[in-house]
């Protein structure tokens, strides 16, 4: 039964996403809904590693960058197919997820976070360092939109663009559902809880955490992809300090470590950033008292938030006499050992 209950929420979750630019028809909603849906994707990507398993991570806006680039260097370059140039991006962030992996071997904690920073900032180098390919400072112009036979993705508001990020949504929640509850997702956080216990048992840290480096690499570098069809351009801007701020600030507030949390997060940061648009640099100031706040109230961000408030409601309405539901918890105990 608890596993029918968990399928049940899928298809409401796919309704939600597929009614909400029939409600939001004016074209500034439904491109803020394509950002949130980009966002998101990216924030769950990186809460892979850094929300599950732990890693200080900071090469992820390194590989959405590669994605768009990849994108961006195949359609105007290369004629490839506009499509095929999707999972080519993906494959392509995994591949140089392998060489920002290389510290994570022999280094922890913030160490692992300075490396990895240091490998998105070398990208930026190593776009300026070939220009003729990549255009140098002045990025790349030009790329094509996505069409689908005869229908523009543009038309109608972006509305063909939001469905196409809202399948990716949809898409990559399923995956980070079942990696996390999965023998793999179990492993991580064993690792993240209590890495000598774990790897006592038989977990492999290397090996685990490579996994999942180079999974949530490979969707940072899709969603990369989608961001440079969206906007037709991409420079090195989008290795920038502020992409990390702002992501960093959806995990956070809407909870590392939960599924569903960094999609809150996106949610609450691009309606809050869009709202404060013309107020500067208030605009971050405001953003990040909202995340002091919640997390000073709420640790666990808005999922904390959100499942104190679902074990409160089902704790009221409990039959009395009715035993309560034993308490699920993830410790690096309940992982066996894996071969």
């Amino acid at each position: 039964m608890p596993k029918l209950r968990g399928l049940a929420g899928w298809p409401v979750y796919a309704i939600i996403l597929v009614a909400l630019p029939l409600i939001f028809t004016d074209p500034h909603s439904r491109l803020l809904l394509i950002l949130i849906t980009m966002y998101a994707v990216l924030a769950l990507s990186w809460n892979l590693t850094l929300g599950f398993a732990g890693i200080f991570n900071f090469a992820q806006i390194g590989f959405f960058g590669i994605g768009a680039y990849t994108t961006a260097i195949l359609v105007t370059r290369t004629g490839v197919d506009p499509w095929l140039a999707i999972p080519v991006s993906g494959v392509s962030a995994m591949l140089a997820s392998l060489v920002a992996f290389l510290p994570v071997l022999r280094l922890r904690g913030i160490y692992v976070g300075l490396a990895t920073y240091v490998f998105s900032q070398l990208c930026i180098y190593l776009v300026l360092g070939q220009a003729g390919l990549t255009g140098g400072s002045n990025g790349i112009v030009g790329i094509p939109r996505l069409t689908l036979g005869d229908l523009n993705l543009r038309a109608d508001g972006r509305i063909g663009y939001y469905f196409l990020g809202a399948a990716l949504l949809f898409a990559v929640t399923v995956l980070v559902r079942t990696l996390t509850r999965s023998t793999l997702g179990m492993s991580l956080v064993a690792l993240r809880d209590n890495e000598p216990l774990a790897t006592s048992r038989g977990v492999s840290r290397v090996r685990q955490h490579l996994i999942v480096f180079v999974i949530g690499a490979g969707v940072a570098g899709v969603a990369g992809s989608f961001n440079a069809y969206l906007n037709g351009v991409v420079s090195t801007d989008i290795f920038g300090f502020g992409q990390l701020t702002l992501l960093l600030s959806m995990i956070f507030l809407g909870g590392s470590g939960s599924v569903y949390g960094p999609i809150a997060g996106a949610v609450v940061v691009t309606l809050v950033s869009d709202a404060l648009q013309d107020a500067g640099a208030w605009r971050d100031v405001v953003v990040a008292l909202l995340i002091l706040v919640v997390l000073w109230l709420a640790p666990k961000g808005l999922a904390g938030i959100a499942r104190s408030l679902f074990d409160s409601v089902r704790e009221r309405l409990r039959r009395p006499g009715e035993p309560a539901p034993p308490s699920v918890t993830t410790s690096s105990t309940t992982v066996k050992e894996t071969s």
